[in-house]
């Protein structure tokens, strides 16, 4: 995003006791458009693998006795995640970041994810997401459904918090495209010369890019 756009002023990381992973695929990481990136600067526990990498994916990176891993795809044989999933051991929400034909193989395809619990998000609201075009509109991107598998486990306050920051990302890039008024972007258009860099980080202005 322009030095101007960038939310990492504005952005509090969330402790929660559900970890999230996004495995992204090597063609998404560098995309304008990726949402995935979010999840490292909004919740405390957040990551972002690479898959594709000069490094395969380990299961035993997702796995711990201690947390119930469960993988985030609408694929044949998942079920719906609901808050009884948070009961007893905190939940790993492993989540496919790409395309959905490269989540859908990654999903598959990938040793490190195939065997994983999967779960599916409710139906809800169509996407607010208007910088990639999708024939079918209750396709999500990674970080809305994101969002909305933490409401379900951690609360509709967490939820709040993160759609927010989706809010931030989707309606400023819109604003810089010149597809959405000043007037209609969540929070408004920082002034020029107002960006700033998070306390004790001489990098962050650039790290939601």
């Amino acid at each position: 995003m322009h030095l101007r756009l960038c939310l990492c002023a504005e952005l509090r990381p969330l402790a929660l006791a559900t970890r999230v992973v996004v495995v992204s695929s090597t063609r998404e990481v560098p995309q304008p458009t990726n949402t995935g990136r979010l999840v490292p600067l909004t919740l405390a526990g957040g990551e972002v693998r690479v898959r594709g990498g000069a490094q395969a994916l380990r299961a035993e990176e997702f796995s711990d006795p201690t947390r119930r891993t469960l993988l985030l795809f609408p694929a044949p044989g998942s079920r719906v995640l609901s808050r009884d999933d948070a009961g007893g051991r905190p939940v790993t929400l492993v989540v496919p970041d790409g395309t959905w034909r490269q989540a859908r193989k990654m999903a598959v395809r990938e040793p490190a994810l195939a065997q994983l619990e999967r779960v599916h998000l409710p139906d809800g609201p169509l996407s607010r997401y208007r910088l990639r075009f999708h024939p079918d509109p209750r396709c999500l991107a990674t970080f809305e459904a994101v969002a909305r598998a933490l409401g379900i486990l951690e609360g509709r306050e967490v939820q709040r918090q993160l759609e927010h920051a989706f809010a931030l990302l989707v309606e400023r890039t819109l604003w810089s495209r010149g597809r959405l008024r000043a007037a209609n972007v969540t929070g408004g258009i920082p002034r020029p010369g107002t960006a700033r860099l998070q306390p004790g980080s001489s990098s962050s202005s650039s790290s939601s890019r």
